[in-house]
Formats: C-alpha cells, sequence, structure tokens
C-alpha cells in the first residue's frame, strides 16, 4: 500500500501527499532546521502492509511496517478501505495519526470528475464514508476551512490549518495585459462559472478578453459564449501561479452555493493576491473571511454584480493598483515560510495527545 511520505516531528513526522497542505509546508520546516526525509509515491516506498482475505471478499490489514522512529504519521485523504484499519494498527503502537482534509468529500457534486472515484459502490476502492472513518479513527484532524472541521472532526480532535501560498510566488513578474479570467477548469467545478451569468459575453462584447489558466473544458457552455475559449492548455504546478501572474489582468473566484462550495478554501484568491492580481468572488466564508481581513477582493452575488465589480477592476486604474498593492502586501504574511510553525504545533499536538492517551491507558 504504497503511500508519499515525509518525515519530520521532534524524531520524525510521516506525511502523504499534496504540496498545498503537506509538501511545501514541511519543505519550508526543513529550511528552519527540521530533519526532513520525502518518499514519493512508489512501490518502493511508503508503509509496507500485510493483508489477509476475508470470506466475505474484503481484506484485513493484519500487520503495517513504517519507519520505526516515526512519532506522527500524517495521511491526506486517506480513502482506502484498509486504511482507517491501518490508522487504528499505528496507534495501538503509539504512533499519532493526523488526518488531513481539504475538501467535503461527502457532498461532491455528480458531475465534479472527482465524484465516482469517492462514491460508494463505484468501480474506484476508494469512498469518502472511509475517509470519514480514517477522521474518526485519527488522533487529530486538520482541515483547510472552519466549515470542514464541523464535518470531519470531534471536539478537541482538530484544528484549522489554512491554505498558504510558497514565497517565490510573491517575487514573479506580471504580464503585460488586460485579460479578465479565471485559473480553473470545469472538470472539478462544473456549476461554479454559471453563477456569473452572461457576465463573460457582454465583457467580450466591449472588448474586452477572457482568458482561462487550465486545461480545456466545458467553461465556453458553463459562461454561455459564442464562441471557443481562449485557454492555456493545462499547467504543471511548478508553473501554475507564473502563469496567472502572465495572462490575467483580473481574476475570478466563482463558486456556487452549494453544500460542497462551503467548505472550499482560500486558496485560489490568494493565489492572485500573491501576484498582484485584484479579484472578484464569490460571498463563500472563507472568501468573506479574506475580504475583511485583508481588504482585498470584490464580493458579487448576482451577475450585475460580478459585471459591474469586473468592469470597475478593469477600467479604474486607480483601484487596480489599490488592490494588487494591498493583496502582495498582505500576503508577505501568508507564505509557507512564515506560517510553517502552525503545521509544526499541529503535529506536536497530536503528538501530546498520544502520549497522553497511552499513558492514561498504561495507568489503568
Amino acid at each position: 500500500m504504497p503511500d508519499e511520505s515525509l518525515c519530520a516531528s521532534r524524531r520524525c513526522t510521516w506525511l502523504r501527499l499534496s504540496h498545498y497542505r503537506l509538501i511545501w509546508p514541511a519543505s519550508a520546516l526543513q529550511e528552519h532546521g527540521y530533519d526532513i526525509t520525502v518518499l514519493p509515491p512508489h512501490e518502493k516506498s511508503g508503509f509496507l502492509a500485510k493483508v489477509a482475505d476475508r470470506e466475505d471478499g474484503t481484506q484485513q490489514l493484519t500487520s503495517v511496517t513504517v519507519p520505526p522512529d516515526a512519532d506522527v504519521i500524517v495521511l491526506q485523504r486517506p480513502a482506502h478501505p484498509l486504511q482507517p484499519q491501518m490508522i487504528k494498527l499505528m496507534r495501538s503502537h503509539g504512533i499519532a495519526v493526523v488526518v488531513d482534509m481539504d475538501d467535503d468529500m461527502s457532498s461532491i457534486d455528480p458531475n465534479n470528475v472527482a465524484y465516482h472515484t469517492y462514491r460508494p459502490g463505484s468501480s474506484s476502492p476508494l469512498s469518502w464514508k472511509h475517509a470519514a472513518q480514517s477522521c474518526h479513527n485519527a488522533t487529530l484532524v486538520t482541515t483547510s476551512t472552519r466549515a470542514l472541521q464541523r464535518v470531519y472532526s470531534r471536539p478537541g480532535q482538530g484544528m484549522v490549518l489554512d491554505n498558504y501560498v510558497p514565497e517565490a510566488y510573491l517575487t514573479m513578474e506580471r504580464g503585460d495585459t488586460r485579460n479578465f479570467g479565471w485559473a480553473g477548469t470545469t472538470k472539478s467545478h462544473p456549476n461554479d462559472l454559471q453563477v456569473a451569468g452572461n457576465t463573460y459575453q457582454r465583457l467580450i462584447d466591449e472588448g474586452y478578453h477572457f482568458r482561462t489558466v487550465g486545461g480545456r473544458s466545458n467553461v465556453r457552455q458553463a459562461a454561455r459564449l459564442r464562441d471557443p475559449v481562449d485557454c492555456t492548455g493545462s499547467i504543471p504546478l511548478i508553473d501554475w501561479a507564473r502563469v496567472i501572474y502572465q495572462e490575467l489582468y483580473v481574476g475570478m473566484a466563482p463558486l456556487g452555493a452549494t453544500a460542497f462550495n462551503q467548505g472550499k478554501s482560500r486558496l485560489k484568491a490568494i493565489e492572485y493576491m500573491a501576484g498582484g492580481v485584484p479579484w472578484v468572488g464569490s460571498p463563500r466564508e472563507e472568501y468573506r473571511r479574506l475580504n475583511r481581513e485583508s481588504g482585498c477582493g470584490l464580493m458579487a452575488t448576482t451577475p450585475k454584480e460580478w459585471y459591474t465589480n469586473l468592469k470597475r477592476l478593469l477600467t479604474d486604474d486607480v483601484l487596480h493598483k489599490e488592490q494588487s498593492e494591498a493583496g502582495r502586501a498582505y500576503m508577505a504574511t501568508e507564505t509557507y515560510q512564515a506560517n510553517a510553525w502552525r503545521f509544526m504545533e499541529a503535529w506536536s499536538r497530536a503528538h501530546e495527545m498520544e502520549r497522553g492517551r497511552v499513558a492514561q491507558k498504561q495507568s489503568m
């Protein structure tokens, strides 16, 4: 059962998956002197697990081998049926387990490309139910939003860790463009562009250029456009932010009023802000909080508000400059380099919680 893992705690902490949630904060901690080892997702790395077949056709995890000096193991989205069992086994040996969740997988839209991956009963072995059970079995549950704490964590068992950006995002150059646009794909955001109604075509008809950053998808239909969309195509993660800053003058962060989106983080908006791209967004919980804390972002609920606010940022150079400069200034405090300690605080807390549990059990 290979896992992408990392080592980092007072002695070692093993982590799995995700640059934004695990790899980048752990790398920032390494820069501060923490001993971190990265194990990529490969058949020769991760946790060595042994299983036995049950009579009902399911599998029973009989043992799992982890690095002997691991104090804390951190997993992201552990949705495989063996992973809740694995967490129990690890904790039975006194190892703290942290589960990190960045989406409400139980409310994924059926049109989302990930829906069948996590739908119970699908051809995929993964399921949001296994992820929920993994959270239940964990020492500590970390999430990217407060809303997700309500979904996955019990009182006293969770912590919110905001998303941040690498410090390098702040030094990337802006492109010489007047494009307004969106960084994303309808494969994972099937019902979000629609909230702006006819705004896209209305602004295009007035001479403004609409550009999307990401792989080709159903943007034309979702945005109700007459002509094909000007799209960058798929962008590797290493180039993602750079392309956004080169291609967009004003960014869009639309999110429909769905249960799934109630748990969405501030990530898209802070990606824009780090590069000085002013943005208009839907008034979801984390975008409203970001707006209050930074003074950046214009909220839009109706197509009329989307049109008005995008037009303001496209035509008012003073407002655009104010939003751009305020965004970059705020994001100077919102990097992994400045906030990696928050992740270590969470992992250390899990270690102390597990030690307390073991000590209490031994005293009984």
